[in-house]
């Protein structure tokens, strides 16, 4: 497939698993709606289900395709998955975490699609041999590898030896709402679960899983009540460690100190109503949650794992302690409490550093730029 064959706006293709409310999805999600349409089409494939932001996806004007990829039934998924990247004159594909990405370039270099792209979201630590030396074989035919942290890229070079003139640091990028502080929305949430505009209220937004160390959050938080007896912890978000937080919350005495929010939509004012945002992650690549509160100008307290230092830094932009630390986590929620002008000079710095590194448009300009360059790479006659 030559590239002055191909029809404007290039075709992009990204591959992802399903786009449900995790980071890598909102990530891409964010791109999606902030691309520069001029110069690009999107599509958004779906390896194993579509997820509940497709419908936002596709009020953007974005098309959302479904070619399931199963395990027992691979090769039929994957000539699907041909035939369509060929058939839609596909000028380059994006494929986003593991599953996706095997497949998705695999797919890709079958149907001839001229770039091959791919974004490492996490450190993916949990690869077998097997799978790491598959990921070598498919990094010879990926012209760029995008990483979100530096301790991702950094993984990439060691463990996958990918080639360091192919993969560089982009970091996720969120949109930055010109209101932070969003009265409307504080007051409406504040009300929604029955809270009086001065109970202390800490928050987080993120799938209820091993990787967020909740447990240790909860740990702080029976720590808290004994200096902050109305302290709450809105919890947003869903998971498969849900029934056994909600079981460690009621043996720690705090069933009335947490509000379980589930899946919600309306994170701008779930932010608003919150007075301090606690991340207290054992693993983390660069969370979209994290950039989000930092847009929202909240307050931060955070672990120093992944991508978390490079966004905010200690002292700086935020509270950083170590992971798996309760007693850690509730000392620096108390000083951001009982210290109010700090906690909000903080917040502020934390803002404009949200502004500056991690605005979406920042970020897609630049994603866009490395599509252009692999283009024109291709063929000289690219304007």
């Amino acid at each position: 497939m030559r590239i002055r064959q191909l029809p404007r706006p290039w075709h992009v293709a990204h591959v992802i698993g399903r786009l449900r409310t995790g980071g890598a999805e909102r990530q891409l999600v964010n791109y999606l709606l902030a691309a520069d349409r001029r110069v690009f089409r999107h599509t958004a494939i779906c390896l194993v289900e579509r997820g509940e932001l497709a419908e936002q996806v596709e009020a953007a004007g974005i098309p959302v395709v479904l070619l399931r990829i199963r395990t027992r039934y691979a090769p039929v998924g994957l000539l699907r998955l041909v035939q369509w990247l060929k058939r839609e004159n596909v000028a380059v594909v994006h494929t986003h975490m593991h599953h996706a990405a095997l497949w998705g370039r695999l797919a890709g270099k079958l149907a001839g699609v001229p770039v091959l792209v791919t974004t490492e979201h996490g450190k993916e630590l949990w690869k077998d041999s097997l799978q790491v030396a598959i990921d070598r074989g498919l990094s010879r035919w990926t012209h760029r590898h995008i990483a979100v942290s530096q301790d991702g890229l950094e993984i990439r070079l060691r463990r996958e030896r990918v080639a360091a003139d192919r993969i560089l640091l982009i970091p996720n990028g969120v949109p930055i709402p010109a209101d932070p502080v969003n009265e409307a929305g504080r007051h409406r949430v504040r009300e929604e679960f029955d809270l009086a505009p001065q109970t202390p209220l800490l928050g987080t937004v993120g799938r209820l899983v091993e990787a967020k160390g909740y447990e240790h959050l909860l740990g702080a938080l029976q720590i808290l009540r004994r200096e902050f007896s109305d302290l709450r912890w809105l919890a947003v978000g869903d998971g498969n460690q849900h029934a056994p937080l909600i079981a460690l919350a009621a043996n720690l005495g705090l069933s009335d100190a947490v509000i379980w929010a589930g899946m919600r939509t309306d994170v701008g004012d779930l932010l608003a109503a919150m007075d301090l945002w606690v991340m207290s992650s054992v693993r983390e690549g660069l969370p979209i949650a994290l950039l989000e509160a930092m847009a929202a100008q909240k307050p931060i307290v955070a672990t120093q794992v992944g991508g978390i230092p490079d966004a905010v830094r200690d002292g700086r932009e935020a509270i950083l302690v170590p992971p798996a630390d309760p007693e850690a986590l509730a000392r620096a929620v108390s000083q951001m409490l009982r210290e109010p002008r700090r906690a909000e000079a903080l917040a502020a710095a934390a803002r404009q550093r949200a502004i500056t590194e991690y605005s979406i448009d920042r970020v897609a300009r630049r994603i866009e730029e490395i599509y252009l360059q692999e283009l024109h790479k291709l063929n000289e006659d690219v304007d």
